[in-house]
């Protein structure tokens, strides 16, 4: 159950005050893993070879659109980058890449949803987002120096940078309409006076590719929840293990069957999995779970000016590239949702979300042996009405079946020959499943009887059952009076059984895989194929052994200096770097921090102030952002009180050292954020 008002008290998802350690506490990035060969990372350049390399481990056939990798561009954005192009903005648009595709083979990287690329040409800089499956949650990485000649320098970024905005600690985006991206018809013109294509994206192209860009990321963020679910709700013993096994047996199900369901009438449905799960989650989420949110507002940073003839003036567009404190992703976003799992609502949103863990080529695996395995089978009947009437020399059948454990209808098309089946099925229900529009095909016998086979439209996957037990086929027996009844029998494979023993087995070849630790794609799969006799390559990723050891953006200790002491202490894990974005105002050498920090006096007094304001009156973000220090209650005084005041007297004593003039509170507000200096680069 979803509610939109906060319980007593509800338990994050994801905290976004906590970042967690930079480097991967266990495993490495799909980033990592998709361009480290033989123990060196090589990122390839240009832009366009990146993206050649990462479209050739993907299935364009099955890919939405046609493409496999999603881009578009943004030329007045809101990442740490957004001022670098300034003011050539429409020169250098920043490129948002998403991959939403399945992979091109089997055991490859699944890469669907679980990678994201930013990339901004005059910054020289890529900013990654890629899924560790081992570590269960999104890691953030930086490439640098990713320009024509430069030796591109991969790092884990500093958390705490990345989750300000980033505090789903997943990928973000706007909401619809997504007018800061070339998806708005005012971008697009705009972007039409420089070239038609940046790095091979097309300029012009719709809303279609922002739309799944967009619906990536909402997807993305469920993982989280889907990996807590998997690790906390069965608990811990053996009892959890149990349920994790009964978990996977039903999200193998309803991966098989399309999501039309899975087995929730059988005792150990009932016992081992929705039982436990629901009496672990009152115990640990007993007021629900907090749903981050993956999405920050639209933006229309173009609205009210018109079409240039040609360029742009550029005190304008610095106008227009400014955040605005409604738009700024920085602000603290309020919970999507509370969520308050009722038991069944509990399984379902769980194996709901372990299906998107498991790649289409997976399933048509299995599919395709369990097909081959010998197994038992029973079947239904019922009494249908079939009238047949000719149609272009071909005969047309129209079924309607109606009865206890059978309804469908449809139309059947025999060919003149009588031999060959076609048609479509609108809707069928067998027993306990829904199937929906089915594609009909077969062929008659000597006798006239019709020997049906069914299959959904554009799905390698053979229909199944909620239990994941095949619908094999049914066959059609017109009576000989020709009164247009029928007799329809339905068969159906109990392959079912062949699935869960498969699961339970690798369970006791390996008992750790339904320990507590993350859904494991690469080592869950691997099990179940071997159990299942299916043959495949190396699975990706399974372990980091053979890839290099990973680094982090080195952070120096701060220089002794007691009155720049307050702003390390606050604001040194974000502004204490090598890197221009955010503005490194306190990189470098005691007098180096202070000269650069005086430059900088006017914004981060601006920025300082907005604690003075409420929130819904503050035109940009505080600085440090209010989310970042858990700043809520009795801290909030607390920070107002100390180290708030603290930073002012600071930055006081800075401005005075080094002779420049420092406007007070009031007088820094009054003007526009982006008429105030801007910060330069320590140097």
């Amino acid at each position: 159950m979803l509610c939109t008002a906060a319980l007593a008290d509800p338990v994050w998802v994801v905290d976004p005050g906590s970042p967690g350690p930079d480097l991967p506490p266990q495993g490495r990035s799909l980033f990592d893993h998709l361009t480290i060969s033989n123990g060196e990372q090589v990122i390839p350049y240009p832009f366009e070879q990146l993206v050649t390399a990462i479209g050739a481990r993907l299935d364009a056939d099955s890919a939405y659109l046609g493409q496999p990798v999603k881009q578009v561009l943004i030329p007045l954005g809101r990442s740490l980058q957004r001022e670098a192009a300034a003011p050539d903005f429409f020169h250098s648009p920043r490129i948002v890449l998403a991959v939403d595709s399945e992979p091109a083979a089997d055991a490859g990287l699944l890469l669907r949803d679980r990678l994201f690329i930013g990339y901004l040409e005059a910054a020289d800089v890529l900013e990654i987002i890629s899924y560790n499956e081992q570590a269960a949650r999104f890691e953030f990485q930086v490439v640098r120096d990713y320009r024509a000649g430069g030796q591109p320098q991969v790092t884990y970024a500093r958390r705490v940078v990345c989750m300000a905005c980033h505090q789903n600690a997943a990928p973000i985006f706007a909401r619809p309409l997504w007018d800061e991206t070339n998806a708005s018809r005012e971008v697009a013109d705009r972007l039409e006076h420089v070239g038609s294509d940046f790095h091979g994206i097309p300029v012009t192209g719709g809303v279609d590719i922002a739309y799944a860009i967009d619906n990536a990321t909402d997807r993305a963020n469920a993982f989280a929840l889907t990996q807590k679910l998997w690790l906390e709700a069965c608990g811990l013993g053996d009892a959890a293990d149990a349920c994790r096994r009964a978990l996977f047996i039903r999200t193998l199900q309803s991966a098989l069957n399309g999501g039309r369901g899975f087995e929730r009438v059988s005792d150990s449905y009932q016992s081992a999995l929705r039982a436990v799960m629901s009496r672990r989650s009152l115990q640990a989420w007993p007021d629900g779970l907090l749903i981050s949110d993956a999405d920050i507002v639209n933006r229309r940073p173009l609205a009210g000016l018109a079409t240039p003839a040609g360029g742009d003036d550029a005190d304008r567009l610095l106008q227009q590239a400014d955040v605005d404190g409604r738009s700024e992703p920085l602000m603290p976003r309020p919970a999507a949702a509370v969520w308050t799992p009722e038991a069944d609502d509990l399984v379902e949103r769980a194996v709901t979300g372990l299906t998107q863990f498991i790649a289409a080529a997976d399933l048509q695996r299995i599919d395709q042996r369990l097909a081959q395995s010998p197994t038992s089978g029973t079947s239904l009947s019922a009494d249908c009405d079939a009238v047949g009437t000719p149609a272009d020399g071909n005969e047309r059948i129209k079924v309607v079946c109606q009865g206890a454990d059978i309804e469908l209808r449809g139309l059947i098309q025999r060919d003149a020959a009588g031999n060959t089946l076609s048609g479509r099925m609108r809707s069928v229900r067998i027993a306990d499943t829904e199937f929906g529009a089915l594609s009909v095909g077969g062929s008659a016998d000597g006798a006239g009887v019709l020997h049906v086979t069914l299959q959904y439209p554009e799905s390698p996957l053979r229909p199944r059952f909620a239990n994941a037990d095949a619908l094999a086929g049914l066959t059609l027996r017109r009576h000989a009076s020709g009164n247009g009844k029928a007799t329809i029998e339905v068969q159906r494979r109990h392959e079912s059984v062949l699935l869960s023993d498969a699961v339970e087995r690798t369970a006791g070849q390996s008992g750790a895989l339904f320990e507590q630790r993350p859904f494991l794609r690469a080592a869950l799969m691997p099990a179940l194929f071997r159990e299942l006799g299916i043959t495949t390559g190396d699975w990706c990723c399974a372990d980091d052994g053979s890839v290099s050891p990973p680094r982090v953006a080195p952070v120096t200790e701060p220089p002794d200096d007691p009155l720049l002491a307050p702003f390390f202490k606050v604001c040194g894990a974000c502004h204490r770097s090598d890197e221009p974005f955010p503005p490194n105002f306190l990189a470098g050498s005691a007098g180096q921090a202070r000269r650069t920090l005086a430059h900088c006096a006017e914004r981060i007094q601006y920025r300082l102030g907005m604690w003075d304001l409420a929130p819904s009156q503050r035109p940009k973000s505080t600085m440090p952002p209010h989310h970042a220090g858990s700043l809520e209650g009795a801290r909030l005084g607390q920070w107002m009180d100390g180290l708030l005041k603290e930073l002012r007297e600071a930055l006081t004593g800075v401005t005075s050292d080094a002779g420049v003039p420092l406007p007070s509170t009031a007088q820094a507000l009054d003007k526009p954020y982006y008429t105030l200096r801007r910060c330069l680069p320590a140097g």
